[in-house]
């Protein structure tokens, strides 16, 4: 699967106290247009995956390439999260914490699930969108952040 070029996205959701949490995700994809569906899948035995069971609700946030040291800040458990990596949540009507300065970051509530092995699969209807100034997306491919102009 490495050989498979992917965009960067930090999923949002709230804890069981209200409070945003995030973690880094690249198994995400749109599924249609009309209406507006996504998916994310999530590993059973992170923080995010009881979360998100709980609040029925997550953002998705796509990374720009200035992003990377945010991306590999949620890719690591939040015990494990140190550093002075510069972040901020907005949180919008819904109760969904988007990330400061991403590319486009999505509001959705989710309408289905289903398990497979270690991960559940998240169907989410997009009920908020929100495009900042484009740049060029974060990547990861062969395990590792990927440039394409740099090759």
């Amino acid at each position: 699967m490495s050989q498979f070029a992917t965009g960067v996205t930090v999923i949002t959701t709230v804890d069981d106290q209200g409070q945003p949490h995030a973690m880094t995700a690249n198994a995400f994809t749109s599924v249609c247009l009309e209406p507006p569906l996504v998916l994310v899948c999530v590993a059973h035995n992170t923080h995010t995956y009881h979360f998100l069971e709980q609040a029925g609700r997550f953002g998705v946030n796509i990374l720009r390439q200035e992003q990377e040291a945010l991306g590999a800040y949620f890719a690591r458990r939040p015990e494990d999260r140190r550093g002075g990596v510069e972040y901020s949540y907005n949180m919008t009507e819904e109760g969904v914490p988007f990330l400061g300065k991403c590319m486009v970051s999505l509001a959705c509530q989710v309408i289905g699930s289903h398990v497979y092995g270690d991960h559940t699969i998240y169907l989410g209807e997009v009920t908020k969108a929100l495009q900042n100034d484009s740049g060029a997306p974060l990547l990861f491919f062969r395990s590792r952040w990927y440039r394409p102009a740099d090759e």
